[in-house]
């Protein structure tokens, strides 16, 4: 049986994820200068990670103010794009999947499936739950900070996915390229095997850069997951449809904003386009007022 057919911006995604890390790869082979994950950008015109920005502030307790800047022009982008560094920058996700055999992914679905059941309303005015303003990601963001600002240096960064990921491919082009074989390689390789296979949960519940995206996030009002109620098969037929939450990898309904998640942790992956069989959702620039649509009875 032939596999589904891949949508246009699942390819944009993927091509924007391997453009990036290619262009990482080639920065520590070739020392073009332009950074990683961690710093990204030509001399001195460079992004940061926000994480590292804030650690590196911790850290020194003094003022930098190129840090202060490129983590103004992050909290800035983020505002605008959300968190579409999770999806459309962040290597986590597909490393993820590469490693995770049939058994996880189909648990992840099952769980992804639950989460939506409870999300099969069309949209009534005041009617999205209240959630927690914190979860555990924010409590690893604080002892991510606090260590830091105990120890002189970002601890987190020691464990971290993405600094792993390139710490394996500079240990990978010293070992290849200048034969120096070294047992940091191999720790940074198991420690990020481990995190991978066996901390499923690593994005939802634990990373504290997708906690400060978050928390940015909030105030985003531009590309956010739009249903057309005039096509929406809950509003139009009544219909117990839930295709877009259940394919959501954050458990978000961009319907009735009744999934596990809010609408704002959403990382514009377009999933939920791809799974609706009406078509019926859109990533607008700027969001319109939801018109108030009772369901057929």
């Amino acid at each position: 049986m032939a596999g589904k057919k891949r949508s246009k911006i699942a390819i944009a995604r993927g091509v924007c994820i391997g453009v990036i890390f290619a262009i990482g790869v080639a920065s520590a082979i070739f020392h073009t200068g332009t950074g990683n994950y961690s710093s990204f950008g030509i001399g001195y015109i460079a992004s940061i990670c926000p994480l590292g920005a804030l650690e590196a502030l911790f850290g020194r307790f003094a003022f930098v103010p190129r840090i202060l800047i490129a983590l103004a022009a992050v909290v800035l982008l983020t505002m605008v794009v959300g968190k579409a560094f999770c999806s459309w920058v962040c290597p986590v996700p597909p490393l993820r999947s590469f490693f995770s055999g049939k058994r996880a992914k189909r648990q992840d679905a099952e769980e992804r499936a639950l989460a939506a059941k409870a999300a099969r309303t069309c949209y009534v005015e005041g009617a999205s739950p209240e959630r927690h303003a914190v979860d555990s990601r924010h409590l690893v963001l604080c002892g991510a900070l606090g260590t830091t600002a105990i120890f002189g240096f970002p601890v987190f960064c020691l464990v971290c996915p993405l600094g792993l990921t390139f710490a394996i491919v500079v240990g990978l082009v010293r070992l290849i390229g200048y034969n120096e074989p070294s047992v940091t390689l191999l720790i940074a390789a198991a420690v990020l095997v481990l995190e991978l296979v066996f901390l499923r949960k690593w994005c939802a519940k634990i990373c504290p850069v997708g906690a400060l995206l978050s928390l940015i996030s909030r105030a985003n009002k531009t590309f956010r997951p739009t249903v057309d109620t005039g096509k929406c098969l809950r509003c139009t037929s009544g219909d117990t449809c839930g295709a877009c939450a259940a394919a959501c990898p954050e458990q978000i309904d961009p319907q009735a904003n009744l999934g596990a998640a809010p609408v704002f942790e959403c990382t514009k992956c377009g999933k939920c386009a791809d799974a609706c069989p009406a078509s019926a959702i859109s990533f607008p620039l700027f969001v319109a007022k939801v018109k108030e649509f009772a369901p057929k009875k």
